[in-house]
């Protein structure tokens, strides 16, 4: 679960250099990369949120 961020900043560069690269489009592209960094942003909110309850669980349950 942790790697997923990892994940998509990796398919974000990937993504992103072989579509700037093959087209050349800039207004294609910046609506990729604005889209991947929100997708990006999201998900790695989910995760944070994610791994603080996961936190908070095994804290109360120590107690």
């Amino acid at each position: 679960m942790d790697l997923v961020p990892t994940a998509c900043n990796i398919l974000f560069i990937i993504v992103v250099g072989l579509y700037g690269f093959s087209t050349g489009d800039e207004a294609g592209t910046t609506f990729i990369v604005l889209f991947m960094l929100i997708v990006m942003v999201i998900v790695n909110v989910i995760i944070f949120i994610w791994i603080i309850v996961r936190i908070v669980k095994v804290a109360t349950n120590k107690m």
